[in-house]
């Protein structure tokens, strides 16, 4: 039992964990004096008691005070010879408290180990006067041996033709599962699930914007789809104001939290009244207002489907999904914070979506670019 192990936890009173299993009672658990506090068994048998105690050295820490203490080029500073000798002396009063703690674990039975050597002063055994020597032994002999029966030998008949059979018996039932996470896969080189040509409609909003006309001069990034995202979703459930002085002032307060210094040309970075202005864009636009009465933000979708040789299954969550008034989904929406995205990313982006359709067995999904007003319409595939 003594250890020099938990001395951290003793200090700070960390509780042991308490409430084992009656099962525990016939099993034989190793513990530190440090850990033992505040439980008990029947029968409790210290050991290791010859273990050395490591004494006091280097710098060191007043109690009393808080005084640090620490020698300087081999030079010990005043007061260091006292302050030794209190924490020397507080630590063995702390290990007799320790030995205490030992001796009152037992309910019915306290064996204490004795030795056929004279314990010196540096080790546990030394540290309390526990006069085995007067004690009487432990008296074995009223204690009927148990009965073991041994097991029956059995010749070990397997050969390595055997083992192969059931290893391979083993792998074919094994059950092999593949995540998929649409929204996660966003790098322009990843495979889009249905890998086709987007069919672009333009919305006739006002800043809606060609596929040719000019770049804006914005600069873009992760988090300034983060705050987008965000703060649709906060226009959505009510939390922000639908309106631009709202939704500028809560964008400021976003980029900030990210780190982010609030820049006042979209160009150089993160702009809170252009951010506003892209929300409203994409909110406005004909295709998601006439959704917006039952459009729902940030749901989270799986699905799971059994393949020949593994299960499929797919986590994710849709930006916002349009339901019907039974609460049957209909409609997916995707908001992208892009700039200027290319066919090869757009026809991708429609991939996710119609990932996302499979999934909530929805017929159609809409992709808002939110910079630009543009809108893409993403049908169903079924095979």
């Amino acid at each position: 039992m003594p250890s020099s192990k938990g001395a951290d936890t003793w200090e700070d009173e960390s509780r042991a964990v308490e409430g084992r299993p009656d099962a525990q009672e016939e099993a034989v658990a190793l513990y530190t004096m440090h850990a033992a506090k505040g439980l008990e068994w029947p029968i409790v048998i210290p050991i290791n008691t010859m273990t050395r105690i490591k004494s006091v050295s280097g710098p060191i820490v007043e109690r009393g005070t808080g005084h640090f203490y620490c020698a300087v080029l081999g030079v010990k500073p005043t007061g260091y010879a006292v302050a030794l000798a209190a924490e020397t002396a507080e630590l063995d009063r702390e290990r007799v408290r320790l030995w205490y703690v030992a001796a009152t674990r037992a309910r019915e039975l306290l064996l204490l180990p004795r030795l056929d050597v004279a314990p010196k002063g540096s080790v546990w055994n030394a540290i309390l006067d526990l006069s085995l020597a007067n004690l009487p032994a432990i008296n074995l002999s009223g204690f009927a041996p148990d009965v073991v029966i041994a097991a029956e030998e059995k010749p070990n008949t397997q050969t390595r033709d055997i083992f192969a059979k059931e290893a391979a018996g083993i792998a074919a039932r094994q059950q092999h599962i593949r995540w998929r996470a649409p929204s996660r896969e966003e790098g322009a080189g990843a495979n889009a699930f249905y890998p086709e040509e987007p069919e672009i409609l333009i919305s006739d909003i006002e800043s809606a914007r060609l596929a040719t006309d000019a770049i804006p001069d914005i600069q873009g990034g992760r988090e300034r789809g983060v705050v987008l995202h965000k703060l649709i979703e906060e226009v959505l459930t009510g939390e922000t104001e639908e309106a631009v002085p709202a939704l500028t002032a809560r964008a400021e307060t976003l980029v900030r939290a990210l780190g982010q210094p609030v820049a006042h040309d979209p160009a150089t970075g993160l702009m809170p009244t252009e951010l506003a202005g892209c929300v409203i864009r994409a909110l406005s636009a004909p295709e998601v207002a006439a959704l917006r009465p039952r459009l729902m933000p940030e749901i989270p979708v799986y699905a799971s489907t059994a393949l020949q040789d593994h299960e499929e299954a797919t986590a994710g969550i849709a930006d916002a999904i349009s339901v019907s008034p039974d609460g049957k989904p209909l409609v997916v929406i995707d908001w992208k914070s892009d700039v200027a995205p290319t066919t090869e990313m757009l026809e991708h982006y429609r991939g996710q979506v119609r990932a996302y359709l499979d999934i909530i067995d929805a017929e159609r999904g809409i992709i808002v670019l939110a910079t630009t007003g543009r809108v893409i319409a993403v049908e169903r595939v079924r095979p």
